[in-house]
């Protein structure tokens, strides 16, 4: 049966949070996923509302990526029915909902959310999608090289034929909220004090500001340092040490006046998401890489060892380490090479700090340089063949800004419109969207766990 009613599409991230219908272009609503509570335990949900209580404690939602605070995320849910239908709200019984959640999902956070939203919001029907899944599916992909770099987290996921290569998929904090930190860093050095890099209109009773220094954090962070990020900084395209970046100064005007010179800063700040190690920062540890450990590379490293990790699951660990020439072995690498050929020729690079200038120039550069390297027995990466392709990566179109910041949102919306077909051809759609991606609330109730886990595996 096709559901009149549209779905509902929230997908949380670090940051913000997007949602809207799913009948719509995209989200009508994205605000921050961090709130804050009042002396009397009121959650404080929407970023002008946040602004108004300067005296509040600022939480989050998320850490690794994954929904922590359960007790709260239901605010955040709410504040979407609350205010979708211009600020008018919606009852979410009458709605489908779609969440996005991360392919490292834990199974009790699986659990947890389809109850929410059940037996809290008590929707009709719930389903969960991988965001990587989703934002593949936008570029009308099957098959693709998903390297998600988002403001907690970067994630790196291989999707065959629409399945995620578990085995392979990684992940690491070297995402924007870490490039943030060093520019936060290199900011602090220019002012008398903190205080100083508070945002308008703060600064205006500075002296009178009875702010907690989590709300100043949060309003330092989000605003004064995101828009030096995005304006002042950019990606080099080639790898080097701090002392061999060179450019033309920029000047960056702070809320208090004061005008910071941007110099070789301007490449050399987010260096370090490619070389995280390289560029140590105050009272924080970062430890070296290692090649067992990938959550310690840097971007270019973290991607390679991904399709590492892939071969080592598809080919036979004594096949890798016999190097003789024999049937068996040609077999099993010629089947590798058609994967590492299709995957490198079909790269995803998305999330929000993937818009930092050269970011995706840099990585097909490293890219180019290196795969040969980790993978010297395939004709795919043999000089002269190696072909890297970027979806999405037309710098003429405007909308490849939004497929970026809200391409997991929109593949989701994608998934779920399929509820809404209205003749027998997309009914059949609407029955497929059923079976794989949705739970109604009586197969909930009559089958609960088992069935949870089974179709959001």
């Amino acid at each position: 049966m096709a559901y009149t009613s549209p779905a509902v599409v929230i997908d949380n991230g670090s940051q913000t949070t997007r949602a809207g219908f799913a009948s719509e272009d995209f989200p009508s609503l994205v605000y921050s996923s961090n709130y804050s509570v009042d002396s009397n335990n009121k959650v404080v949900i929407g970023d002008d509302e946040i602004d108004k209580h300067p005296e509040n404690e600022i939480m989050t939602l998320l850490d690794n990526g994954l929904v922590y605070n359960w007790d709260n995320v239901i605010h955040n849910w709410q504040y979407a029915y609350d205010n979708l239908d211009s600020s008018s709200p919606i009852d979410p019984k009458e709605y489908p909902l779609m969440l996005t959640e991360p392919s490292w999902n834990t199974k009790k956070n699986k659990l947890i959310s389809t109850q929410m939203a059940f037996e809290t919001l008590e929707v009709p029907i719930f389903s969960l999608v991988k965001t990587p899944l989703a934002q593949l599916f936008h570029q009308s992909k099957a098959t693709g090289l998903i390297v998600d770099i988002g403001s907690a987290i970067t994630s790196i996921t291989p999707i065959l034929d629409g399945i995620i290569q578990t085995k392979a998929a990684m992940h690491s904090k070297y995402a924007g909220d870490f490039a943030s930190l060093h520019s936060l860093n290199y900011l602090s050095q220019k002012v008398p004090s903190l205080d100083h890099l508070l945002p308008k209109p703060f600064i205006s009773d500075l002296s009178n500001l009875k702010a907690t220094a989590s709300f100043k954090n949060f309003q330092i962070t989000n605003k004064v340092v995101e828009e030096f990020r995005y304006s002042m900084l950019q990606v080099s395209e080639l790898p080097a040490t701090a002392s061999h970046f060179s450019a033309p100064a920029k000047s960056f005007y702070l809320p208090y006046g004061e005008n910071v010179q941007v110099q070789q800063e301007q490449f050399s700040l987010l260096e370090p998401l490619f070389q995280p190690s390289a560029f140590q920062l105050p009272n924080l540890s970062i430890p070296a890489p290692a090649f067992d450990k990938p959550a310690t590379q840097g971007l270019t490293h973290i991607i390679l060892s991904s399709l590492k990790a892939l071969e080592a699951s598809i080919i036979p660990q004594a096949v890798l380490e016999n190097t003789a020439n024999t049937s068996a072995n040609s077999s099993h690498h010629a089947r590798f090479n058609d994967i590492l050929r299709e995957l490198l020729s079909n790269i995803l690079i998305t999330g929000g700090t993937s818009l930092t200038p050269g970011l995706t120039q840099r990585v097909l550069h490293d890219l180019y340089k290196s795969v040969n390297q980790f993978f010297p027995n395939y004709l795919c990466t043999q000089p002269g063949r190696l072909v890297l392709n970027v979806l999405g990566n037309n710098q003429t179109n405007g909308n490849d800004v939004w497929d970026k910041k809200f391409g997991s949102w929109i593949g989701a919306c994608n998934l779920a419109s399929m509820l809404n077909s209205s003749n027998q051809e997309n009914d059949n759609g609407a029955s497929i969207a059923l079976d794989n991606w949705y739970i109604t609330k009586s197969e909930y109730e009559e089958l609960g766990e088992d069935l949870i886990l089974e179709k959001f595996k």
